[in-house]
């Protein structure tokens, strides 16, 4: 399970690790907990340049029989029909077992409830915003998309919110009602967490830390690199 890798084009640094690990991994599924673009809005038969390697390496991933399911975030919600011509699972969470244990694989965004966050998500996503970006095109809705995400290196290099990682345990512990295992990133935070109800991870990110999780026979394991 990966999140939160924030690319951003060609000469980014975490585009090449991030093939290099998706390229030797051998699993039967892989998760991709969103964000892993810096900006992403999909445009039909539109396969943006900056991230040809990444979307190889997915595309080589399939055909090896990999099972991927994708989570959009908060930076890439909008990921169109370019993802299922990879026949890449999208869902704006996930619910299922593995190795007997029941999981819920989020984005984490959810748990900001603060109104400037709120109100922003709201706009973003709302009709209006979706109407602007087709009028714009790819190359100009893409700039303005980066505009509006901000800097993703300074991003991961900035100390996660307190208050958004508390947001997020509080979140998983609701989750953990009906769940044993609750995974998210969003808050560049990683960390296992052994609450009450069960374990919650946070993936951290792929633009400092470069954490990933692996569920394996034996338990979780959220390793680097």
């Amino acid at each position: 399970m990966i999140s939160d890798a924030h690319l951003q084009g060609l000469d980014d640094p975490n585009q090449h690790l991030l093939v290099e690990l998706l390229d030797r991994l051998n699993c039967p599924r892989v998760f991709l907990l969103g964000d892993l673009f810096h900006f992403w809005w999909g445009f039909p038969d539109v396969v943006y340049g900056d991230f040809v390697p990444v979307l190889a390496a997915l595309h080589r991933l399939r055909r090896r029989g990999t099972e991927i399911a994708y989570v959009p975030g908060n930076h890439d919600f909008e990921l169109g029909p370019f993802f299922e011509r990879l026949d890449v699972q999208v869902a704006s969470r996930l619910d299922l077992e593995v190795g007997g244990r029941r999981f819920v694989l989020l984005h984490g965004d959810e748990a900001d409830t603060s109104v400037a966050y709120r109100l922003t998500r709201q706009t973003l996503r709302g009709g209006a915003f979706s109407r602007l970006m087709r009028r714009l095109g790819p190359a100009r809705a893409q700039k303005l998309g980066h505009r509006l995400a901000g800097g993703s290196r300074d991003h991961g290099a900035a100390e996660p919110s307190e208050r958004l990682i508390q947001a997020q345990i509080q979140l998983a512990e609701r989750e953990l009602r009906s769940a044993d295992v609750v995974v998210m990133g969003h808050s560049h935070a990683p960390g296992v967490h052994h609450l009450e109800g069960g374990t919650y991870v946070n993936l951290g990110d792929f633009v400092r830390h470069h954490t990933w999780l692996a569920v394996t026979e034996t338990g979780l394991e959220l390793r680097q690199g």
